[in-house]
Parts: structure tokens; sequence; C-alpha cells
């Protein structure tokens, strides 16, 4: 191996932990970002065991180092096959957005298993480089397949590259299998080159998706409540200023509250308090079409926007969200299980088209009468 491309290995080693640098404080600072961290990992792994394998076996050869230099063949191929695995484990979490399952935790072990096979066997440099240019291969495919699922932008693009990407790697690789069957192995300066550049261009699309979803997740979480997952006062304006008919007759607001939650808070504590919040949005969401919007206002108050809704619509919801609350149980921790009841009120938009403001100031009164006539009720503003 010439110095040449010793020095690329080494300033890849280098430029892979600059690169796993960054995107650690990608995931510090946006903890619900799935796969940034194990990509950046991983490949400081990878790049490492590519290394030993072709500048370490290479090194210690010239050196007259036999036993080191077959120490640096086996661990490399080894460490290579399973970063290799795990960058793979990196775009199924970020590209799904969940958790690995049992069969996919597995992939790292499966993709390892096979250099320490040869290296139990007694294999050489050109038995690695068979097994893994074909973990590599099989790797990329699997990379490829959930890479896909990023359609929508601001993803597609850099995802499409990331594709792209790892097509041209597995078009590489696959460039030296024809030399096997002629007991050609190893690789030229330009072949390192390209491969260095390619996954240099895989590195800079997954910095730029990483962005992209901390850049949502900002956004969601300026948006959203994050107790209940439902809108803030912040998220409902935008949501309504987005509507090009916001304020078009059949515009219905329900003010809702939670009765004597502040007794619950003092008797049960804030956890409980917080479990009751939560089991309720969960109610109110799972009865609400798509365009219907469900807002925290602050507190225990909240909010239901429905466009294009008559009266008997409104209030055939709002008796069905009370009477489902009122079926929920609640266990504290401590105490006797217990029943949580709502008071609600409705508004409905002119035929002038009143104001959103307007709407909700007429239901929040509709709820105050609701609450002076002994609360757990619905009432209606004209």
């Amino acid at each position: 191996m010439s110095w040449a491309v010793l020095l690329t290995l080494l300033s890849d080693c280098l430029l892979a932990v600059v690169l796993f640098v960054l995107f650690w404080y990608v995931a510090r600072v946006s903890r619900n970002i799935q796969g940034v961290f194990t990509w950046g990992a991983a490949h400081v792994v990878y790049t490492i065991g590519a290394t030993l394998f072709d500048a370490g076996t290479a090194t210690f050869a010239d050196a007259g180092l036999a036993t080191a230099a077959a120490l640096s063949t086996h661990l490399g191929s080894a460490v290579l096959c399973g970063g290799m695995a795990a960058l793979g484990w990196a775009v199924v979490q970020f590209a799904r957005r969940r958790a690995l399952h049992r069969l996919e935790i597995a992939v790292v072990p499966m993709a390892v298993a096979p250099p320490l096979l040869v290296w139990g066997l007694g294999g050489g440099w050109e038995a690695q480089s068979v097994v893994l240019n074909c973990v590599e291969l099989l790797v990329l495919l699997w990379m490829i397949w959930h890479l896909h699922v990023l359609r929508e932008d601001p993803y597609r693009l850099p995802a499409r590259m990331m594709m792209l990407g790892c097509g041209l790697l597995a078009v590489l690789y696959g460039s030296v299998v024809p030399g096997w069957s002629l007991s050609h192995f190893g690789f030229d300066e330009i072949w390192v080159s390209v491969d260095l550049s390619i996954w240099f261009m895989l590195n800079f699309c997954m910095l730029m998706l990483c962005s992209f979803r901390a850049a949502e997740s900002l956004k969601l979480s300026a948006m959203f409540d994050p107790l209940t997952g439902a809108l803030n006062r912040r998220g409902l304006h935008g949501e309504l200023s987005s509507w090009p008919d916001r304020d078009q007759p059949g515009l219905s607001v329900i003010a809702i509250d939670l009765d004597h939650f502040k007794a619950i808070n003092d008797r049960h504590g804030h956890d409980t308090g917080d479990r009751v919040l939560q089991r309720f949005s969960e109610t109110v969401r799972s009865g609400l079409r798509s365009d219907q919007l469900f807002a925290r206002m602050g507190g225990e108050e909240f909010a239901v926007v429905m466009p294009g809704t008559d009266r008997e619509t409104a209030r055939h919801l709002s008796e069905r969200l009370r009477n489902q609350m009122m079926r929920l149980e609640f266990s504290p921790p401590e105490g006797r299980p217990f029943r949580v009841t709502i008071s609600l009120g409705i508004a409905f938009g002119g035929s002038d088209g009143e104001p959103f403001v307007e709407l909700m100031r007429r239901a929040d009164d509709a709820l105050y009468a609701a609450k002076r006539k002994g609360r757990n009720r619905v009432e209606m503003q004209p």
C-alpha cells in the first residue's frame, strides 16, 4: 500500500471523529431524533475497521510482523462489518422513527459472525475481503430499502442522494467480485478515493436530514403542548391562519374545562393530575376528524374548533365527550379510585363570518354558564 493511500485512510479516521462530534451535538440538542447518534458512532467504528483492515494489515506486513498483520486483518474485518451493520441500524431508526425490532437488533451480531468464522477457520486477507464485501452489499441494500420511505420535502432530496450514494457503493464494492475468481484482491488509489468521496456525501446528506428533523422538532415543540399533545395557543392560531375559510359561517368552538381539577392536584398530586390531562386529551382526539382542531388553552382549559359544523353535530360531540369522560376511572398511588367530569360551552359562527376571537369569548361565556349551573353539563351560546 502506498503512503498516499495510507495518509488518505488516516485522514478519513480524523474526519470520522469530527463528524461524530457533530452528530453527537445534534443528538444532544435534539434528543427526540432517533438514529443520529448511532450513525455518528457507527461511522467511526466502520472507519476504524476499514483502516485496520487496509492500512494496518499492509503496514504490519511491510514491517515483517506477520502475526500483527493477521490480527489487524481479522479484527479490522469484524469491526468493519459491525460498524456497517450499525449504520443500517441508524437508517432504520431515523427513517422509521422507531426503536429497532428484535430481528433488526440481531443484524450486527449476524454481520460480525462471518469474519469471526473466517478467523476461526484460519482464512486470510482474501477470505475476509470476500466476507466484508458481501456484508457491505447486503447492508447497503437494506439502507436503500428504508430510505425510500422519506418521500416528503424537505427529506426527499437528501434521502434520494443517500440512496444514490448507497447504490454507487454497491456497484463499487461489487466491481471487485469478478476478480475473485482470478485471485485478484486489493484496491487501487482511485478506488479508495471514490469510496471515501461517496461516504463523505452520505455523511453530508445525513447531517442535512438531521438538521431538517431538528427544525421540525423545534417547530412541533413551539406549536404543541408537550404533556397532552394538543395544540397550544400559538399552534391553534397558526393553524387557523392557514384556513382560507376560517371566518365562514358554520365554524363551531367548544370550550372545555375539567371540573375541580385543582382539588385533584391538591389531593392526589401533580403526577396524577398530569395523567388525568393525558387521558382526557386522548379521549378527545380519538373522537375528532382530521379537519377538527384540539388545543390546550392553559391549565385545565381546552378548546375544540370545528369547521362546517351545525348545532346538532356540535352538541352531540360535546355530550359524547362528557359521557366518555364520566366513564373513565383514575387510580391514584394512594387513596380510592375517582372519576372526573367536564363542563363544556359551545359557540357558533354567525352569518357575517364572526372572527375566531369573538367565537372563543362566547364559548367561554357558555362554559362559565355551565359551571354556574352545577358543572358536568353542556351549554350553548345563541
